[in-house]
């Protein structure tokens, strides 16, 4: 069935990857967002559209409702990495291309952007991730590192036709791909250690868009190739500290 639903995301996203060759959106937003871009909201409809079929309205509703299931986050200091982790990221991506030399703008942020930015990302990010979490992840079987790159690789894919309409080079669309992939594993640990919440994972995913959008000048001079770089790091601490079977058994925890 999760087989079935990646499928049927995908083909149904194909028109508004046409749409997104013959409707121009770069006069009317001030960051490269292709109207493809709108297909963020399919994975959670059919998610709800599976999850009636399979178990009535009431489950729907409850899918749903998890789009603010804040409370299974006991943790709350869960919320420190799903907000900083990928700004940080990007900081040392900055910090790497300066020491290489690379002639980068003085970081521009307009405070009045950033909660525009996130709401309307946060409302993509929940309108993928009720179905990429909360769906996809939760019935897929084998470890947590398993699922992570199957779904990322799914995400990837997904991503490749809008990546492209951004204008974007064949190189670096094909590094930001692994960067896709290693934010998947790490929205996978953020979600299991968080109490399964899709709330957490929507809030990771719309702070990597925040900050990928305001790096430096909305989203000018983003390297995916540094920042592959540290995340490559990242990932491979959290999966030697957490372990790749639930990426929830610290290995330093006191019994």
């Amino acid at each position: 069935m999760v087989y079935r639903y990646f499928a049927l995301v995908i083909l149904l996203t194909v028109p508004l990857w046409i749409a997104g060759y013959f409707i121009d959106t770069a006069p009317h937003l001030p960051i490269a967002l292709p109207v493809s871009a709108l297909m963020a909201f399919l994975p959670a409809a059919v998610a709800l559209v599976f999850v009636w079929r399979e178990d009535g309205a009431g489950a729907a509703k409850r899918l749903l409702a998890r789009s603010f299931d804040w409370h299974r986050t006991l943790n709350k200091l869960w919320y420190l990495p799903a907000i900083l982790f990928m700004p940080a990221a990007l900081v040392i991506g900055y910090a790497v291309q300066k020491s290489m030399g690379v002639e980068l703008p003085e970081p521009r942020i307009e405070l009045l952007v950033i909660p525009v930015f996130f709401a309307m990302f946060f409302a993509a990010g929940l309108g993928e991730e009720i179905g990429w979490q909360g769906y996809a992840y939760d019935r897929m079987k084998g470890s947590a590192l398993q699922a992570a790159l199957i779904i990322g690789t799914v995400w990837m894919v997904w991503h490749i036709v809008p990546f492209f309409q951004t204008g974007r080079s064949t190189e670096w669309v094909v590094w930001h791909c692994g960067v896709t992939i290693l934010l998947r594993i790490v929205t996978v640990w953020l979600y299991v250690n968080g109490g399964r919440s899709v709330f957490i994972a929507a809030l990771f995913h719309a702070m990597c868009n925040v900050a990928f959008f305001l790096y430096p000048v909305y989203g000018s001079h983003y390297d995916p190739v540094s920042t592959f770089a540290v995340l490559g790091i990242a990932v491979a601490a959290i999966l030697w500290l957490w372990g790749p079977q639930t990426l929830a058994r610290f290995r330093f925890a006191r019994d």
